[in-house]
């Protein structure tokens, strides 16, 4: 970012069914290798692979099928205020395919039933949540593609240490 380098001979490899994680202090560029990895930002130089394809020379279309083998779970959920957390699960679905009201419904009340939310709660909207509501929500809304990869940021940030290791057991499962 202009004069200020944040990455610098940066080299990973994440194998498939591997869990890693990426540490560093507020501010060390944690959520910007994330949306460079995800294709969200472009690089300065050198290359991003997922499932070996390069990411920063995909088109639109390439990338937008590639972007149905991963769910995201941005930091503090980034859910849509304005819909319910039912409509905010259903709506990666409806970007990518055309399906019926009800089986979309039901597929959205699978993701939200799997992160230990109930059908009450898939109607609330994100300012009816608590905190570790909000995350099992941004989760559902993550895996409503059933992904291949798993990008979590922060995921477990400003939850209380019980609530942490809970959602920490949820996402392992």
């Amino acid at each position: 970012f202009g004069k200020q380098v944040v990455h610098d001979g940066l080299d990973a490899d994440i194998r498939a069914g591997e869990v890693f994680g990426i540490v560093g202090g507020s501010g060390s560029g944690k959520s910007v290798l994330l949306r460079t990895m995800l294709g969200l930002r472009k690089p300065a130089s050198g290359s991003v692979r997922i499932e070996g394809q390069e990411v920063t020379t995909q088109s639109e279309r390439e990338l937008l099928t590639l972007k149905r083998r991963y769910g995201v779970m941005f930091q503090r959920g980034a859910l849509f205020s304005s819909l319910s957390v039912a409509q905010n699960v259903e709506l990666p679905i409806v970007e990518h395919f055309k399906i019926e009201p009800g089986l979309l419904r039901e597929l959205a009340l699978l993701r939200i039933r799997m992160v230990g939310l109930s059908e009450e709660e898939a109607m609330k909207f994100p300012s009816q949540l608590s905190g570790g509501m909000t995350k099992r929500a941004a989760l559902a809304r993550a895996l409503a593609l059933d992904p291949a990869i798993l990008f979590l940021d922060e995921p477990t940030s400003g939850l209380d240490p019980i609530s942490a290791a809970d959602f920490d057991k949820l996402v392992l499962e």
